[in-house]
C-alpha cells in the first residue's frame, strides 16, 4: 500500500444499498444541505462548528479532494442511496501509517437518514476496500464522551484496546480522553444485512 493507492481509488465503489462517490467539488450542495440539517449533531466534530454557507461547503470539498489527488494520504467517499440517490454520509480512512499499514476511519451521517443502517453500510464497504488493497488494522480514536460513535464504532467489529488520556483537544480546544478501537484485516467481519445505526460522528 502507498500514497498512489488513495490517489488512484476508484471513483465509485459500490454498496448493497448505496454507492460511494470519491469527494468531488460537485458533491457541494449535498454536503452543505446535509451539516445545515445535521448541526445539532456535530458536536464532537471539529468542523461542525465552523460557520457553513455553500461557498465553504464547496471549497470544504474542493481542498479534500486536493488532499486525495496530491496528498494520498488517505481518502474521503460520500454515500448515496442507489435508488433515490439520497445524500447519507460521508466515510474516511486518514492518519495512514504505510509502514504497518494501518489508518484510522472518520464518519459522519446525515441527521435525516438516521436509523437505516446506510451509513453503517457505507462505512463497512470502505473498510472492505481498504483490507483488499492490504490495510492490516483500522482504527477509531474516539471522545469517551461520544457514546453514539462507540457504539457505531463496535458495530463495525471495531474492539476497544484502551483509554488515551488527555491525548487530543476536543472540537472547543480543551484536552480530553479517548478510546482506542481497532479492527484487524484477520478479525471477523460483521455482516451489513438488517443492520442500524444512529447518527455517529468521529
Amino acid at each position: 500500500m502507498t500514497p498512489d493507492t488513495f490517489r488512484r481509488s476508484p471513483e465509485t465503489i459500490p454498496g448493497r444499498r448505496l454507492r460511494l462517490e470519491k469527494i468531488h467539488p460537485r458533491h457541494a450542495p449535498a454536503f452543505h444541505a446535509s451539516v445545515q440539517r445535521s448541526m445539532a449533531d456535530l458536536d464532537f466534530i471539529a468542523w461542525g462548528h465552523h460557520h457553513w454557507n455553500a461557498v465553504a461547503a464547496l471549497e470544504h470539498c474542493e481542498r479534500q479532494r486536493d488532499w486525495v489527488d496530491t496528498e494520498g494520504e488517505g481518502v474521503m467517499y460520500l454515500a448515496f442511496e442507489h435508488d433515490t440517490g439520497t445524500y447519507v454520509g460521508c466515510v474516511d480512512l486518514h492518519s495512514v501509517d504505510f509502514g504497518v499499514p494501518r489508518c484510522q476511519i472518520g464518519f459522519v451521517g446525515c441527521s435525516r437518514q438516521r436509523g437505516r443502517g446506510l451509513v453503517r453500510e457505507a462505512a463497512l464497504t470502505l473498510m472492505d476496500w481498504a483490507y483488499s488493497r492490504g490495510m492490516a488494522r483500522i482504527e477509531v480514536w474516539c471522545d469517551v464522551r461520544n457514546v453514539h460513535a462507540l457504539a457505531f464504532a463496535e458495530s463495525l467489529g471495531l474492539q476497544r484496546e484502551g483509554l488515551m488520556r488527555k491525548v487530543e483537544r476536543d472540537s472547543r480546544g480543551q484536552l480530553c480522553d479517548q478510546y482506542l478501537l481497532a479492527r484487524l484485516s484477520s478479525d471477523s467481519v460483521p455482516t451489513i444485512a438488517d443492520s442500524r445505526d444512529s447518527v455517529a460522528t468521529v
